[in-house]
């Protein structure tokens, strides 16, 4: 017997059951994003054996990055919405459109971003702060995922493509070679090693964005779609945001709330930011099930409501 394709048929969601659809779509993408949970306390463990300032910092920039990820994930949500409602009704060459230009929204989003986090970086972390020390190395830190985030933005992008079709073993091999990316680089660029120079908190940035752009580059060769004319983007980009912007409203509204708490803790001192970063950063371990159904779940409605399937979608 031949080995199976790890691309589902387009009409996939529509045929199998949905508990069968969710036990093979759902592991993968749980996994890769149990690994990218656990990235993130790595970086956390190599800085905290840095610097406590260097710790400090990254638990103030933590909720800038849940910002990027919300931009970036919630345009892809749309993207893949959409995207699953066209396969539904036959209209490939509307989803690949679709996917084109939410990766010219991808790119606007990370060049808007991008600027007025680096024009606000420094008064962020000042009230996030109380050490001109912990300030100074959350801006370096800030600054650098925030300008390389363009990596973050594309892979999000292109893997919700993947997604749409039930391609969730791309996904999870690009995160996880991201992810690898991230650790083995850690420690060579914070502490240094032969020619590549100590950097601390600035080599902890490097590390994330390279990362991130080693992930996008495996979604990418698959997940490319050529931007439709112009013209006809506003078709595609009203339901995209429509699709979209509940996730990137919840997202960052629970953003809101860990900046608020930052604030009022950098009042009393950095290890009482600090410990609240690492709280949050081990807290996602428990919402990756959730999460990943979720993920899962959501092209399945949309591919299933889009065939008028609506017993199916209620099951």
């Amino acid at each position: 017997m031949g080995k199976r394709s790890a691309v589902l048929p387009e009409s996939y969601f529509g045929a199998e059951s949905i508990g069968r659809i969710l036990l093979r779509i759902a592991p993968p993408v749980m996994f890769a994003q149990l690994i990218q949970a656990l990235y993130n306390i790595v970086d956390s463990y190599f800085i905290g054996q840095y610097s406590s300032a260097g710790l400090t910092a990254l638990s103030v920039i933590f909720p800038v990055q849940l910002i990027i990820s919300a931009l970036a994930i919630g345009t892809g949500v749309g993207v893949n919405t959409y995207m699953a409602r066209m396969y539904a009704l036959g209209e490939t060459d509307e989803a690949s459109r679709t996917a084109g230009t939410g990766m010219l929204l991808a790119l606007a989003s990370w060049v808007l971003f991008a600027l007025v986090a680096l024009a606000l970086m420094r008064p962020y972390a000042q009230i996030s702060a109380g050490s001109a020390a912990a300030v100074d190395q959350a801006v370096i830190y800030g600054n650098i995922v925030c300008a390389g985030s363009l990596g973050l933005f594309l892979e999000s992008l292109w893997t919700k493509v993947h997604q749409a079709n039930g391609n969730m073993r791309l996904p999870m091999i690009a995160q996880v070679a991201g992810a690898l990316t991230n650790i083995l680089l850690d420690p060579l660029l914070i502490f240094g090693a032969g020619p590549l120079p100590e950097m601390g908190v600035a080599g902890a940035a490097y590390a994330t964005i390279a990362g991130q752009f080693v992930a996008a580059a495996i979604v990418g060769v698959k997940g490319f779609r050529k931007p439709p004319a112009p013209r006809r983007m506003g078709r595609y980009i009203r339901p995209i945001y429509a699709l979209g912007y509940p996730s990137i409203l919840m997202q960052s509204l629970y953003t809101v709330y860990i900046v608020v708490l930052n604030v009022i803790l950098a009042g009393f001192s950095d290890a009482a930011v600090t410990v609240l970063g690492l709280y949050y950063k081990m807290q996602t371990f428990f919402f990756i099930p959730l999460s990943g159904l979720q993920t899962c779940i959501v092209p399945v409605l949309s591919y299933n409501y889009a065939q008028r399937a609506y017993a199916r979608s209620d099951r």
